[in-house]
């Protein structure tokens, strides 16, 4: 059995070639990820993320691992610096990409609320206002109170 799993296949290349780096080190140091984890002070499941592409190790785990297996960290955090940019990019096109689902999502609320609601606010049943029947917009007090 491969001691590592497949790398994830969306991951940027630049963050590929990094998780690759960091596991090239591990296999040459003969340390187990427990191992790392004691000498690093960062968790065996952290060290597991790190190695398997699911979150990016901070600088300062690199920098250890560094430390540890014995390699100079100027290649290393350089190659995390790369690493740390394409992962931003990545996490920044997937919030605007939650973001348009979610306001998708709204708008389809909206059209089952105005199709409900018989033509939405100020139609026949919509939202215009205490004198209208409906609710009064948000923010104002019905008449009543």
């Amino acid at each position: 059995m491969a001691r590592w799993k497949a790398l994830p296949e969306e991951l940027d290349p630049e963050v590929r070639e990094f998780a690759e780096q960091l596991r090239r080190l591990v296999d040459r140091s003969g340390l187990s990820i427990a191992a790392v984890s004691d000498h690093t002070g960062y968790s065996k499941t952290s060290w597991e993320r790190y190695l398997n592409g699911r979150i990016l190790a901070p600088k300062r785990a690199v920098v250890a691992l560094a430390e540890v297996t014995g390699t100079s960290p100027v290649h290393l955090t350089t190659l995390w610096e790369l690493a740390e940019r394409a992962w931003s990019r990545a996490e920044a096109r997937h919030d605007r990409t939650m973001e348009q689902i979610r306001i998708s999502q709204a708008r389809e609320a909206l059209g089952g609320y105005e199709s409900a609601g018989g033509g939405g606010p100020g139609g026949p049943g919509g939202r215009s206002g205490a004198a209208g029947g409906g609710r009064p917009p948000y923010g104002e007090q019905p008449a009543h109170v």
